[in-house]
């Protein structure tokens, strides 16, 4: 016999589950931080956010997608990150 689940069981199930990262908070997280220590707007400031965006999502366990050719250091799409 089957027990139905409990609704406490299921809002904890939903719970966790919503608080689990996901490619686009973490890479939403990196370009705030990143753009809050560099705004500027120079071919140099560019190149450098780019860094610190890919810096910034190594130390979250991501990595770019070697099979897309459009993902580039520094990329923007959640897509091109990888665990």
């Amino acid at each position: 016999m089957r027990r139905p689940v409990s609704i406490f069981t299921a809002l904890c199930a939903l719970a966790a589950g919503a608080c689990a990262r996901n490619p686009d908070a973490d890479l939403w997280d990196c370009q705030f931080a990143v753009q809050k220590d560099n705004a500027g707007r120079s071919a140099t400031d560019i190149a450098e956010r780019e860094q610190s965006i890919a810096a910034c999502m190594s130390e979250r366990g991501y990595h770019l997608d070697p099979r897309n050719s459009a993902c580039t250091t520094g990329s923007v799409t959640p897509q091109c990150y990888q665990k």
